[in-house]
């Protein structure tokens, strides 16, 4: 999947390049053309940091030893002006919040509120795009969502014009059953066919996932869609079709939280969540803290994917935030036909009417993208370039 459309998006690239006679042949900053000999490695840049005394706090306080710290608590302690105010409550409470900063979501400390507002609050979509392109968004990666998302392949495993299936899993779920992973990647591989495994430091034999024979499956072209706000189990399904099957991997870099968390209460609606056990993918790879790099990052639209997945949670229909027409315009053909496009628009706006035009509905432009391309490599394919 990824070796016929990447090449594809490189020729549509260069196309536009070459189409462009003001294009630059490199990007001018005030007066001054960057040129490659300008562009520092990153090992000349530390050293040109290093040489400023430009360093991060967390840089600082790696650079001290076990002596050093005790001596920085000593002294703080014995004579700070408010050193009155370094007791041992405040002394511990700076080092669970120094600890939890540099664990970042390795461990968290949350509410009862806040670990509810992690759950996703989309639910499963799936439909048609351009009656060639299934699409399927997965929302809470619970067993609920099994049984539409098979029905779903199933129809379109029925129709010979759909060759793709765009897998979406930007849903924000924080954390969810691994076993729904394996279960939903067993609908795009192989039965008995070893997909991860969860390794625990108190464990000398990781757990693993295999995928299981499914009554309903998908052998046919799947195409990936991720973001920063791409959950564990939806990281475990990117990188396993990204790396088994191929798939093309669309969107922006995951976050990387592929482990296990446990949630333990701690004090008044106080809750520690810390990571107990790893995802470990084939070839003893750990993406914790790294997370997936997409075959085609896209710019974040965070804010328009809420709006988009909210109105098609509520029956909008997802082509109105897709396929948007354009106002019409003058053009050549309405000159030659004696007509104006525009004069509707301009006639309403003259006395104050508001039109269609006005108002422009949120887009999910990662999917519009990616159906972009589904669609051209179709006409490529197709030869309807040539038969034109």
């Amino acid at each position: 999947m990824t070796r016929r459309l990447l090449p594809l998006l490189l020729a549509l690239t260069t196309i536009c390049s070459y189409g462009d006679e003001k294009t630059p042949a490199a990007a001018p900053t005030g007066d001054k053309t960057i040129e490659k000999s300008d562009l520092l490695t990153a090992e000349e840049a530390a050293e040109q940091k290093a040489e400023k005394g430009d360093h991060t706090l967390t840089e600082l306080v790696d650079g001290l030893d076990q002596a050093s710290l005790q001596e920085a608590f000593r002294l703080l302690r014995k004579e700070y002006i408010k050193r009155e105010d370094l007791d041992y409550d405040f002394l511990n409470q700076a080092a669970i919040q120094g600890l939890l900063e540099r664990l970042d979501f390795g461990a968290m400390l949350l509410t009862e509120a806040s670990r509810s507002a992690s759950d996703s609050p989309f639910g499963f979509y799936q439909t048609t795009l351009a009656g060639k392109i299934g699409y399927a968004r997965l929302g809470r990666y619970s067993r609920d969502e099994l049984d539409p998302l098979d029905e779903a392949i199933a129809a379109w495993r029925n129709d010979k014009e759909i060759g793709t299936l765009v897998l979406d899993l930007r849903s924000p779920q924080a954390q969810a059953d691994f076993a729904i992973a394996a279960e939903i990647l067993s609908r795009f591989r192989p039965p008995n066919e070893l997909l991860f495994k969860i390794r625990r430091p108190d464990q000398d034999r990781p757990v693993l996932f295999s995928s299981t024979p499914s009554a309903t499956s998908w052998s046919r072209e799947v195409v990936v869609l991720v973001d920063s706000e791409t959950g564990n189990v939806g990281e475990i399904i990117a990188a396993v079709l990204q790396d088994k099957q191929n798939s093309l991997v669309v969107g922006e870099q995951t976050p990387g939280l592929t482990v296990e968390y446990r949630d333990v209460p701690i004090g008044d609606d106080r809750i520690l969540r810390y990571a107990i056990a790893e995802v470990i993918l084939d070839g003893e790879l750990s993406i914790f803290r790294k997370g997936v790099t997409p075959g085609l990052p896209t710019e974040p639209t965070l804010k328009a994917k809420h709006a988009v997945y909210t109105a098609l949670d509520g029956g909008a229909a997802i082509e109105d935030y897709l396929f948007r027409q354009t106002r019409p315009r003058m053009n050549e053909a309405a000159l030659v036909a004696g007509t104006d496009p525009e004069l509707d628009y301009y006639l309403a706006k003259s006395n104050n009417r508001d039109t269609e035009w006005d108002t422009f509905l949120p887009s999910d432009d990662t999917l519009q993208q990616i159906i972009d391309v589904i669609l051209s490599r179709e006409f490529l394919d197709g030869g309807k370039w040539q038969k034109r």
